[in-house]
């Protein structure tokens, strides 16, 4: 495992962590957002540690570079698939608080996944402007060994980013899946376990879908070509987006 899979690793299981232990207190709507938070800040740390082409002054590309040339496709598919999920679950009624706010206080504010669909909104804005400064930043060097170089970087730098966004719209996904199969399961109660076996078997297709993510993120390795050097990633900043 390479260091910047480490720092992913432990930021996203800070972030489930603590928005699972969020999720049993009054501090519910705070859950999705620690979430983001704790894999943002890994990811942070894991692209500051991952080389890259070393940055000579800038050029401008001659060929045009589009983000549709860039981004994996099914992983863009796949997170447009979780987000019409999530979206389908907050549109029924939402079960019971899944902490102990009524056995501390006698009462719980309304359930709500507002914060959670503006959470993950805000994620879905900022992988899109993520990738979008990736693929416009100015090219590193300008012979083909270098132009390749930075290519490759780019290619990997921009899946890395959308697998980040697969990974937090899954395990949300899967989140929401369970907790509603929890309520169905409860047939005394009014639910179906017919539903409550189909939601847990749609629960059980999100974790597969974050495993999958989470282990390529911790364990992929995105070899430079030899002969090229390498330095510490920088950041993307404005001026430096070519036009």
């Amino acid at each position: 495992m390479t260091t910047g899979g480490r720092y992913r690793m432990v930021g996203m299981a800070v972030g489930v962590g603590t928005a699972f232990a969020l999720t049993r207190t009054y501090l519910f709507d705070l859950a999705p957002i620690a979430l983001v938070l704790a894999t943002l800040l890994g990811s942070l740390a894991s692209e500051a540690v991952t080389p890259r082409p070393g940055r000579g002054r800038g050029t401008a590309s001659l060929v045009p570079r589009r983000v549709r040339d860039y981004a994996p496709r099914r992983e863009v598919a796949v997170v447009a698939l979780l987000g019409v999920g999530i979206m389908l679950f907050a549109g029924f009624p939402t079960p019971e608080r899944p902490d102990h706010e009524v056995k501390y206080f006698g009462t719980a504010a309304p359930v709500s996944l507002t914060s959670t669909l503006i959470t993950l909104g805000v994620t879905a804005a900022l992988t899109v402007v993520i990738v979008w400064l990736i693929v416009r930043a100015p090219q590193a060097g300008a012979d083909e060994a270098d132009t390749a170089a930075d290519n490759t970087w780019r290619h990997a730098a921009v899946r890395r980013t959308v697998y980040t966004c697969t990974t937090v719209f899954a395990i949300v996904f899967t989140t929401l899946a369970f907790w509603y199969a929890d309520r169905q399961w409860d047939w005394r109660a009014g639910g179906s376990p017919a539903w409550g076996l189909a939601l847990s078997l749609l629960a059980g297709l999100g974790l597969m879908i974050f495993g999958g993510y989470a282990g390529a993120l911790v364990a992929a390795r995105q070899p430079l070509p030899e002969g090229t050097s390498t330095g510490t990633a920088s950041h993307i900043g404005a001026d430096g987006v070519a036009g």
